[in-house]
This record gives C-alpha cells, sequence and structure tokens, in this order.
C-alpha cells in the first residue's frame, strides 16, 4: 500500500488507496464521474490570446471527417442549432475541421468548510497547427512538437527530456504513449484534456457524451464577452455544463460535477458533516480556431546539462540505494531542525507517513513494535516524518499518534526537502547506515514490517551493506521496463484508439491431437442439442447436483446436466441492430438467497443481468446503445464488505475505468483513473471481512479498489506487463494463490505466478497464437481427487496445459480442435473435464 505525496501544483490529492492517485482539475474536464452541484458562477474572463497563441500563418488542410460530424463548418451554418445535440455536432465539427486551435486557459476548484479553504488554480495552454505540430503545457509537463521532433518535460523529473522523431500526424497516442508523461499532463490516466478529444479523436462526441443522457439546452450566457450557448449531460451521477461560443462553436469553459470531490475532501479533512461549498470550474480563455501561429510557438529549448531519452524514467527511492543520502532538513514538533548531518554517526530509520493516510495507519503501529526493541539504543534512531500540510497542526499530529498508541519520535518537512529522497507515494521508509549510506528502502505498508525490520537493522550495525539484493531486484525492473518501452511499435494513426503493434498477428495453428502424458481420459458423453458452444460455468444448485451453462452461439445460455442433456435454452433478448453478442458468464448468490448471471462480451457496448427465473431483468449501460463507449472488458462480482450485499464490477476499454453497479442497475460509483482495465479478480478478506478489486490494465501495477471505488492498495509485479488475473484457494488452505498472463510480444503470452506482493514466483510459456475464439485464457480446475487444484490454460493451437498450484507442469496434450470453452466438474465421483468447440459439448472422465 502506498499513498501519494502532496503536490504543490493545482491538484486535489486524497488517499484513495495506498497508491497514487491525484485528481486534476485539466483531465476531470472528461472525467465527469461525479455528482453535481450548484457552483459558484465564475467571473467573467476579458483575456484575451495573443497572435502567439493563435493558429497558423500557412493552415494546412485537416485530416479526414470525423464519424458522426457535419461535413460543412460551423462558420458556414446559416440557420440557428434547434438542439443541444445539432450543438455539440457543430462543435464537433468545427474542432475537426479546424487548421489550427490556441487556447490559454486556468481551472480553479475552490472548496470551504468552516476554516478550512482549498483555492487552487492551475494554468493549461494548447497551440495545434495540423497536421503535426503542437505545443501543450499541462499540470507537471511541457509537451512540443516542431513537425521534425518531439520534446517534452515534467517537472517532477527534471534533468530528463524526451527526445523523439515527430509522426506524420499527431495522435492523442502520440502524446499519452509514454505512461509517466501520460500521468503527468493529466494527473493520472483519467482522460485527454477535451480540447485535445475534439481536435484529435476520430468519435470525440462518442468520448464526450458517452455514458450520458441526451444533451439538453439551458439558459445562454456569456463568456468572456461571447454568447454562448450552454449545453447540460445529464449523467446517472450528475450533470456536466459546456459553454460553447454561439458563433465559432469554440469550447469556452467546463462546469464539472463535484459530489466525489465533496465525499473525498469530507474524508480528508476527517468531517462529520460534508464540506459545505466545492465548485470546479475549467476556463478556455481566449480559445481560437483557424488564428495564427507564430512558429516560435513550436520552439523546445532543451536545458543545459539534460539527458535526451527515449521514455521517462520515474523517480523511485531505489534509486538512492548504495549512495550517499541527499541533504534534508526537518524540524520537530519542538521546531528543532533534524538533517543528515545531525544524524551523521548512526543508523537511521525514516519512515514518511501523513494523517490522511490510512497505509500509514496500518503500518505506524508494526513500526512501532520494532521502535520499541530501539529506543535505547544509542546507535539507533527512529523518526516518523510528517508530509501533511501546514494546515495540519502539531497537535493533531500527536492525537494521530496518540490514537495509534505510537511513540516514535515525529518529525515535519516544512520545507519540502524530502523530495530529494525521491518518493512519490507513502508510507516510505529509509534506512541509512552510520556512513550516511542509504541502505534499503520499502514502498506501502509491509504487514510484516515488525519481522524484518529488525534483521535489518543487525546486520547494518555489524557494518555489513544490505542494499545488493534491492538494488538489483529495482536494476532487473528497469531493464525489462526499458525492454518493453523499446519494443513499443510505431505510433498508430488511430487518433483514439489502442497502440497496436505494426506487425502480423501470430497466426494459431491447430496441433494434431495427442494425448495426455499422464492423465487419462475416457469419453463419457457428447452434447447433441448444442451447435455452437462456447465458454463454459459450473452454476452449483441447492440440494442438487450442478449444472453447466454454456453460451451457445453468442447469443442465449444453456443448461446442462451433468449426462450431457440439455436441461433448458434461454435465448437472450439482444439489440440485433447493435449486433449484440455474449460470451462470458459470472454467476452469484445474493443476501437473501436468490440465484443470479450476468452474460456479457469485450468490447460489447452492454451487460445482461438475469435472475434465477432467467427472466432477463436489466441491460447496462442502460443508455449506452444510444451514446456508446469503447466497449466492455471484464465483469466480476464483489461482496467488498462480507455483508452478502454484492456490487457487479464493469471495466471498459478506453479511459471509461471501472463501475460498480448494484443488482438493481443503478450505478453505484466510477473510478477513471485507470484505463483499458482489462481483467479484474476479487482479493481474500482482510481482518475485517473487507475485500477489494483488483484491476489488470496491461501494467506492471495491479491497483485494488474498495466498495466505493477508491483505490486502497497495490500490487506489483515487476517487469511483467500483466494483462489478465486470477486467482483462487488452490490449496484449500484458505490462502489465495494468483496467476495471471503477460506478453512481451502480441500473441506470446507466459503464464505467471506472483504473491500479494507481487513477487513473481514461477513463468511458463504458452503456445504462440492468439485465441481464434473467446474463451477464457485461463481457469481454476480440479482434475486430480488427490491433487490440490490446478490451473488449466487453454492455448490457440488447441492445445490445453495443466499446472500445479505451484506453477509446476503436469500435463500437456492437443486436443486437435480449436477450444471454444473449458470446465472441470466432477461426475459420479470422479474429476471431468468439459470441453466445448465448433463440434459441440463433451466430457471426459480424468484419472
Amino acid at each position: 500500500m502506498k499513498r501519494p505525496i502532496p503536490s504543490p501544483a493545482l491538484l486535489l490529492d486524497w488517499c484513495a488507496s495506498g497508491v497514487l492517485l491525484t485528481v486534476t482539475v485539466a483531465p476531470l474536464l472528461l472525467a465527469a464521474g461525479c455528482q453535481p452541484a450548484e457552483a459558484p458562477k465564475p467571473k467573467e474572463s476579458t483575456a484575451q490570446v495573443s497572435p502567439s497563441q493563435a493558429g497558423p500563418a500557412n493552415p494546412e488542410k485537416p485530416a479526414g471527417q470525423a464519424a458522426g460530424v457535419t461535413a460543412s463548418s460551423a462558420a458556414e451554418t446559416p440557420t440557428k442549432p434547434k438542439t443541444a445535440m445539432e450543438v455539440m455536432r457543430r462543435m464537433a465539427a468545427a474542432y475537426h475541421q479546424a487548421s489550427s486551435y490556441a487556447d490559454a486557459g486556468t481551472a480553479r476548484l475552490l472548496a470551504q468548510s468552516g476554516d478550512r479553504k482549498v483555492d487552487q488554480t492551475e494554468d493549461f495552454a494548447v497551440a495545434f497547427v495540423r497536421p503535426n505540430k503542437i505545443r501543450l503545457q499541462a499540470n507537471q509537463a511541457n509537451f512540443v512538437c516542431d513537425g521534425k521532433t518531439i520534446h517534452a518535460s515534467i517537472r517532477d523529473l527534471a534533468g530528463q527530456v524526451l527526445d523523439k522523431p515527430a509522426p506524420p500526424r499527431i495522435t492523442l497516442n502520440t502524446i499519452y504513449r509514454d505512461p509517466n508523461l501520460a500521468g503527468a499532463l493529466s494527473g493520472g490516466p483519467a482522460g485527454p484534456l477535451p480540447q485535445l478529444v475534439l481536435l484529435l479523436a476520430e468519435h470525440p462526441l462518442q468520448e464526450l457524451l458517452q455514458e450520458g443522457e441526451e444533451p439538453h439546452l439551458a439558459q445562454s450566457g456569456q463568456v468572456e464577452g461571447h454568447d454562448c450557448y450552454r449545453v447540460e449531460l445529464k449523467r446517472p451521477e450528475g450533470t456536466l455544463t459546456f459553454w460553447i461560443d454561439q458563433r465559432s462553436y469554440a469550447l469556452r469553459r467546463i462546469v464539472l460535477p463535484i459530489e466525489e470531490l465533496r465525499r473525498v475532501l469530507t474524508s480528508q479533512w476527517r468531517l462529520e458533516k460534508p464540506v459545505e461549498t466545492v465548485s470546479l470550474v475549467a476556463e478556455f480563455t481566449g480559445a481560437t480556431l483557424n488564428g495564427q501561429v507564430d512558429p516560435k510557438a513550436f520552439t523546445f529549448e532543451v536545458p543545459p546539462g539534460s539527458e535526451l531519452v527515449r521514455f521517462f524514467i520515474p523517480p523511485n527511492p531505489a534509486q538512492l540505494l548504495s549512495k550517499k543520502v541527499p541533504g534534508f532538513k526537518f524540524v520537530d514538533l519542538q521546531g528543532k531542525p533534524v538533517t543528515a548531518e545531525s544524524l551523521a554517526g548512526k543508523v537511521v530509520v525514516l519512515d514518511f507517513w501523513a494523517t490522511w493516510c490510512d497505509p500509514c495507519r496500518e503500518s505506524l503501529p508494526n513500526l512501532e513494535k520494532v521502535y520499541q526493541q530501539y529506543k535505547n539504543h544509542k546507535q539507533v534512531v527512529f523518526y516518523a516524518v510528517s508530509v501533511d500540510t501546514p494546515d495540519v497542526d502539531n497537535q493533531e499530529l500527536a492525537k494521530t499518534f496518540a490514537d495509534l498508541k505510537v511513540t516514535i519520535p515525529i518529525l515535519r518537512d516544512s520545507d519540502h526537502t524530502a523530495a530529494a529522497l525521491r518518493f512519490t507515494g507513502i508510507p516510505t521508509s529509509f534506512i541509512i547506515a552510520a556512513n550516511g549510506i542509504v541502505q534499503d528502502s520499502e514502498s506501502g505498508a509491509n504487514p510484516k514490517l515488525a519481522e524484518v525490520l529488525p534483521a535489518k537493522l543487525k546486520k547494518v550495525l555489524a557494518g555489513e551493506n544490505i542494499y545488493d539484493a534491492p538494488l538489483k531486484r529495482y536494476q532487473q525492473a528497469m531493464k525489462q521496463f526499458a525492454e518493453t518501452m523499446e519494443k513499443k511499435a510505431p505510433e498508430s494513426d488511430a487518433g483514439d484508439g489502442p497502440v497496436m503493434e505494426d506487425r502480423k498477428v501470430p497466426e494459431a495453428k491447430i496441433a494434431p491431437a495427442s494425448k495426455p502424458a499422464t492423465l487419462k481420459l475416457t469419453s463419457l458423453w457428447k452434447c447433441a442439442g448444442l451447435k455452437a458452444p462456447g465458454n463454459i460455468l459450473v452454476l452449483p444448485m441447492k440440494n442438487a447436483a450442478p449444472r453447466l451453462l454454456v453460451v451457445e452461439g453468442l447469443k442465449s445460455v444453456v443448461e446442462v446436466g451433468l449426462d450431457g442433456k440439455v436441461i433448458a435454452a434461454h435465448p437472450l433478448a439482444l439489440d440485433e441492430k447493435a449486433m449484440e453478442v455474449v460470451a462470458n458468464l459470472r454467476a452469484f448468490t445474493g443476501a437473501d438467497g436468490k440465484r443470479w448471471v450476468v452474460a456479457f462480451a469485450s468490447a460489447q457496448q452492454r451487460l445482461h443481468l438475469l435472475d434465477e427465473n432467467w427472466k432477463q431483468v436489466w441491460s447496462y449501460p442502460k443508455d449506452a446503445l444510444a451514446h456508446p463507449h469503447s466497449g466492455i472488458t471484464d465483469v466480476e462480482v464483489a461482496d467488498f464488505n462480507g455483508d452478502g450485499r454484492p456490487q457487479i464490477c464493469v471495466g471498459y476499454w478506453g479511459v471509461v475505468g471501472v463501475q460498480g453497479v448494484s443488482l438493481e442497475g443503478s450505478r453505484l460509483w466510477s473510478n477513471r483513473s485507470l484505463a483499458n482495465v482489462i481483467r479484474m479478480a476479487v482479493g481474500g478478506p482482510d481482518e475485517n471481512h473487507h475485500r477489494l478489486l483488483y484491476c489488470a490494465d496491461n501494467s506492471e501495477t495491479l491497483p485494488g479498489l474498495d466498495s466505493s471505488g477508491q483505490r486502497r492498495h497495490e500490487m506489483v509485479v515487476r517487469g511483467r506487463h500483466v494483462h489478465w488475473i486470477v486467482n483462487g484457494d488452490l490449496k484449500g488452505d484458505g490462502q489465495l494463490l494468483w496467476c495471471g498472463l503477460t506478453a512481451e510480444k502480441l500473441g506470446e503470452d507466459v503464464a505467471i505466478g506472483f504473491s500479494d506482493k507481487g513477487e513473481e514466483l514461477w513463468h511458463y510459456a504458452l503456445p504462440i497464437g492468439i485465441q481464434p475464439q473467446p474463451i477464457e485464457p485461463l481457469i481454476i480446475g480440479q482434475l486430480a481427487q488427490s491433487r490440490p487444484g490446478q490451473w488449466i490454460l487453454p492455448a490457440p493451437d488447441g492445445s490445453i496445459h495443466v499446472l500445479s498450484a505451484d506453477g509446476k507442469p503436469l500435463d500437456k496434450f492437443n486436443y486437435g480442435e480449436a477450444l471454444c470453452g473449458l470446465a472441470t466438474v466432477e461426475i459420479n465421483g470422479h474429476p471431468a473435464l468439459v470441453v466445448a468447440t465448433a463440434k459441440g459439448l463433451e466430457a471426459w472422465k480424468v484419472e
């Protein structure tokens, strides 16, 4: 677990988990994942854009027409728009056809409750000339392309400058392909600025209007002296308001929903009542289409001594291992300074924390146990360094420690010198030897801290260096990261789609059938009633044998008995015009004992909930066919709090993120800090019976979300970009084991086992190729009565791979057909393997 340290920029940083979750004003322009409140009316701006901030001197022709955008320019349209949707279409057309754009805007966050107040402003600016010249200044970063070279810098990564050849055309992928740059530009992957979406996305209205009802026109008004249409977009969680120029159709202002911010601030400030006043407004000052741009706007001066890089390397405390600790100056609660120099000659344990950091509250009592062992040791000192902002007084710090029964001496980072230690989240701890060399660093709450820290201190006190092992782990992780970044494909021409590798997709060749080496398979039955079976789900029944639920023809769900006979077929009410299909099933039971089934498919617009009578209760999102999004990726059901009230959690492609949905079909929460959440898995219960939903987005970090969608934890699988995760109690000891899929190249999947700390335990390479059918690529099964459960992996070549709980290969055989679905179930007291192919459904007794 770790939580980000506060930032001086216009950010509302909050502890949504033990991981960096920074909500920036600018990227929230698209996030809009909050409920609205009546914000104070912004002041009318009279600021104008200078000629150097406007459009091109020699306009270049724009790219082709975006889908859903009218061909004629807004300025040429003689009639007044009659509907809000027409206003939005004309705005999209104006931006898409514009040869240039410029603004110099500000975003303001205002919040107040009693004597607590936040009033933050952040400037942003965009200058753009088609096809490939852009200057973007937002949040912590600058991004400049002069048509020949891309340069970018990040404020917190001083000394590094991105240097890459310019693509023929600037796309959203061009700007956001580097993960560290994307995070710096948007404060997290919540989404690009709306003016960039309008200028660069293939389907800008799809991005802006996703999940909303039909927009409607509200009372018009003025911004910067321009008459503006006011378009309100109602979403399940609130209203987003666009102020659009009536003549040029330039976007002048956005007023964002704020109830999520209100809730988070209320929690962060630990108030009993909600924060009284919150507003979040972005002003696109001087927004100009088709103006002139001074060519100097696209120049970038590389600071002297900077390192030109192909990708950014983020700060990490491990970078200090084996080095002299940087200078720092903290103060105790009496104002006495504590510096690196004043601690020379002692072994030092520094732990960075904050009052609002829940993972810190979990970790500090464990650190206190070790402190009690060493508090009288003359050569060892412990300090807990608070990174709280100045409005948190010393009394509150002391009260927090008193509540936690922690007596470690407290320091404050009043001069912000902790940044030199290169950590971005808390809790983070360091061990510094008597000679000033950094021996160890650890980020996140370690539940075994009280066990492992004394052993480390004993070695350091004996004069040993302990930095070799953690330093090697970091260097290996960075080597793998560098290899991954260097292997990334060239720029895609897709404006808002995922970056795809520019090479042929590996063909999956079906291997000739072969027998298992150790397992014995005997055919039990073939189901003649299915013509196009797909994924299989074993459904437990009350006081009866389980049934097999089989997706049939991507259009229905069929119940099959353990004798291979069809019990019932349940066609789904799918929208034929939208070409709806289903490929995956999830089943669960509510607190009232009622059974539910969810049917969905990756890249589809909706999931479908079926009750125990097979009635299709609802489809979600309800308005997805009218306002399509980028597509669903996965659905998981989570009983987060152990109270029998499950939530249906939905992951999405693109920037929609993850949503929690009630059994009534209402959205409970939305987390847009994640993008392209390909697969999710529910973790094990903690001591309070609470669970987290872990999300795989093809990165090495698996964030864990709680029942309100906030990040509370993360697992980091160093050097692996994990795109699929599954867990289960394979050994029957109540402990969840984790397995994932990762691929350095398209179609070259590797199964990996990892601990709940993210440590890789084993790996197993699978045959090359892409699955020809939408099969679940990793399942948990029981193929031997005398053994624990196994990981079972259907491969693209029709082979089936059986691995032990510890990742040891147990068997592998070729089925001889493309696999459409796999499941294991007990039939007549013996394990059985059920296989779906294009030829039908067949069950095999396993011995």
